[in-house]
């Protein structure tokens, strides 16, 4: 770590422009990025606990958050962003009482969230059309990759922002799909933070306790801290799952004048298991003799269950400002992820008539290691009259996995009258190696404000990265593989004076794909042309984004037309299609949120007779609308309730595009009292409890979703 460290802070320091040796005195200097900068139309929303700007890092107020680093790792007003995005914060997390990450993404534009149905392991979603959860998971700006079941979770009552970023994401970040990616800025310390401790009850059993306290450790406020912690006793909705975890994340922050260093760590400790199952389309989307497979059946053997997650990380966030104009940060991390996981799952119908289902075993143990950091160095200075942000850098990942899975089959189980202890069978190897992982990435990006009205953002990045696998099946056998990538971003806005701003962007990706056999191949690769518009009503907080954008996923591998047993990189996905989202609190007391996405997704080459078909498990359509409204004034002040309604259109179930998956509408409330520094709540999602299918992974694996779940909630704060 300490050689990335030097080469990161040595390359960031050769791409500073000459003003950096000049820097201007602290007279003459533009105001820092927690200031109000010069030409900015719309001013940042005041942070009354820290009485101080809303920051990329701070809390939310509210429901309309105004600042991010997400998209461009500055701190830059979200509607002079050229690029769609979404931020949810806590405030919006607690009133819907989001049990997940994704949970609290569910009113977002452009994300599919319930990509495996109803699932307490892991976090599936797909951006854009394209799966995303491999890689475009992330933890305060660095990545969280997975690689088969060594996959990270993250905790949603640990967050104090989820944000959204849509299309390619490669310069700022590296190998990625190129759908987007979902970056969790975790709880961090900051002065006068109101403290909580929160107890939750509900369906399915459903027990839970949490806390959340912090402030100054010195009475000056140059330390800090904060410990945020919850430990969950739960079931599921389907029999036999339960649903544990510990969790406890200590953080602290030391300050003065121009320096900072905030330690962030965790610890997580998960035991749950396979509560979405596989089933076929035949007693879930199709009508079955037996009638419709129950949602809370457990498809699995009691004394084959079980999945176990263990996972840690200590990190830190280092900034110091040389001057006003030249500001130096490295984020560094180390993650460590141990997965332990035994199953059996449905494979399909053994006699319909009967109620029969075959099963398939699984039993997986795996870790992952990951090192993760990134240095930057933010230069601000000018050019006759325009205005530069330069953002240069240098990141490094070190990845190192230790995978095991094993399949096999066991006994036949009814699933409309099951009875459990049946056989299990021989476990075959599926895979058993030592995978090793690096990326090295140098990247630059100016923001350039050529008056109070246009801004122009260019980016460049080159990576370098290598894989190298031992596979213990073939006695230790070693296989290594080495890419590299430029990628490339663009955008220019208009900031109007009433708080419209249009956009116009173009971005890139690459994404490594994994060898088979003796062939070797080049990295995916993605492009997007998006233009939209963003405005920010002057009257009251709100931001309303649309989006219309043209997405290609290229070097996708496809059957050789020569030579069955090979493949070749000539296949292409293109997304393409509309986003509209919008968040606004019009008058004290009432917030709304809307979105609607329209997706034309289609798999235009291929080999593999799939060309002209839509990807599987992509709508063309969706939409959601919520809204909650809280009494200001009378006897009942601090009473509120809420509601939403989601709608996922209807999808195709296989790649071949032989059956589809009908459309869904959902219902969702919630009631809330805040009184003396108590509030009491009551959510429930899926109101009318409707039975449906979230998507499927062929005939044979459809995934119920989520079913009505009610959570109850007492917290008192001061």
């Amino acid at each position: 770590m300490s050689s990335a460290l030097l080469l990161g802070t040595a390359i960031a320091l050769v791409f500073a422009p000459p003003h950096f040796a000049l820097a201007q005195s602290d007279a003459d200097t533009t105001e820092n990025d927690s200031e109000i900068t010069e030409g900015t139309e719309t001013a940042p929303l005041v942070i009354e606990a820290d009485g101080e700007f809303e920051t990329a890092t701070s809390p939310v107020e509210g429901f309309v958050a105004t600042q991010s680093a997400t998209a461009t790792k500055t701190d830059t007003p979200i509607a002079e962003t050229p690029r769609s995005m979404s931020v949810v914060g806590t405030d919006e997390i607690n009133a819907r009482q989001a049990g997940t990450v994704m949970d609290a993404l569910k009113y977002s534009a452009g994300i599919q969230p319930d990509q495996f149905g109803y699932d307490t392991r892991y976090d599936w979603f797909k951006v854009r059309g394209f799966a995303q959860q491999d890689s475009g998971l992330y933890r305060d700006g660095l990545q969280l990759r997975s690689s088969g079941y060594a996959s990270f979770r993250q905790e949603a009552y640990g967050a104090e922002r989820i944000e959204l970023l849509r299309g390619p994401t490669s310069v700022m970040y590296g190998q990625n799909a190129p759908g987007g990616l979902v970056n969790v800025v975790t709880k961090r310390p900051h002065e006068n933070m109101v403290n909580e401790v929160a107890l939750e009850a509900g369906s399915f059993d459903h027990k839970q306790g949490a806390f959340d306290v912090g402030g100054k450790l010195i009475e000056d406020g140059s330390v800090l801290y904060r410990l945020t912690g919850l430990v969950q006793d739960s079931g599921t909705q389907t029999n036999m799952v339960d649903d544990d975890r510990i969790y406890i994340a200590p953080s602290l922050k030391w300050k003065n004048d121009d320096t900072s260093l905030t330690i962030l760590t965790h610890y997580q400790h998960d035991k749950t298991g396979s509560a979405n199952n596989w089933l076929p389309t035949v007693g879930t989307i199709n009508s079955a003799p037996n009638g419709s497979i129950p949602v809370d059946v457990f498809t699995g053997e009691p004394g084959f269950e079980g999945y176990e997650r263990i996972q840690t990380s200590v990190g830190y966030e280092f900034s110091h400002d040389f001057s006003n104009d030249v500001t130096f940060r490295q984020n560094a991390r180390y993650a460590f992820v141990y997965v332990d996981y035994k199953t059996a799952y449905g494979s399909g119908w053994s006699d319909v008539n009967a109620g029969t289902l075959k099963r398939s075993t699984l039993r997986t143990d795996q870790n992952a290691h990951a090192i993760t950091i990134d240095n930057q160095l933010e230069t601000r200075f000018d050019t006759a009259s325009v205005e530069h942000t330069l953002l240069t850098g240098v990141d490094y990942q070190h990845y190192l996995y230790d995978r095991y899975a094993a399949f096999g089959s066991a006994s036949d189980l009814n699933v409309y009258n099951p009875t459990y202890g049946g056989s299990i069978g021989t476990l075959s190897t599926w895979y058993d190696d030592d995978i090793t992982l690096r990326q090295l990435g140098i990247y630059a990006q100016d923001q350039i404000d050529f008056d109070e009205h246009w801004t122009l953002t260019l980016g460049g990045r080159q990576d370098w990265s290598d894989e190298k696998k031992y596979d213990n099946t073939k006695n230790g056998a070693e296989s290594s593989k080495n890419d590299q990538a430029f990628s490339g971003q663009a955008g220019l806005v208009y900031k109007t004076s009433f708080g419209l701003v249009p956009y116009l962007s173009y971005s890139e990706s690459f994404n490594p794909v994994a060898s088979e056999g003796s062939q070797s191949f080049d990295p995916e690769t993605g492009q997007q042309v998006e233009i939209g518009a963003k405005y920010e009503p002057q009257s009251f907080d709100g931001l309303i984004t649309a989006a219309l954008y043209d997405l290609r996923r290229q070097n996708v591998t496809t059957k050789d037309p020569v030579d069955a047993n090979r493949k070749v990189q000539t296949g292409e996905v293109r997304s393409r299609g509309f986003e509209l989202e919008g968040t606004i609190e019009p008058f004290a007391g009432l917030v709304a949120k809307a979105s609607y996405s329209y997706n034309d997704a289609e798999v235009t080459k291929d080999n593999d007779g799939n060309q002209g078909k839509t990807p599987a498990g992509v709508p063309a359509h969706t939409a959601s609308l919520w809204a909650d409204y809280t009494l200001q004034t009378g006897t009942m002040k601090g009473f509120g309730f809420n509601g939403g309604v989601r709608y996922l259109g209807n999808q195709y179930g296989d790649a071949s595009n032989s059956f589809q998956i009908p459309a869904t509408t959902l219902l969702d409330a919630g009631i809330h009292y805040e009184i003396d520094g108590y509030l009491l709540a009551l959510n429930a999602t899926n109101l009318a409890d409707e039975r449906w299918v979230s998507t499927c992974s062929g005939s044979n694996a459809c995934y119920y979703g989520q079913g009505r779940t009610i959570v109850a909630t007492v917290k008192y704060r001061w």
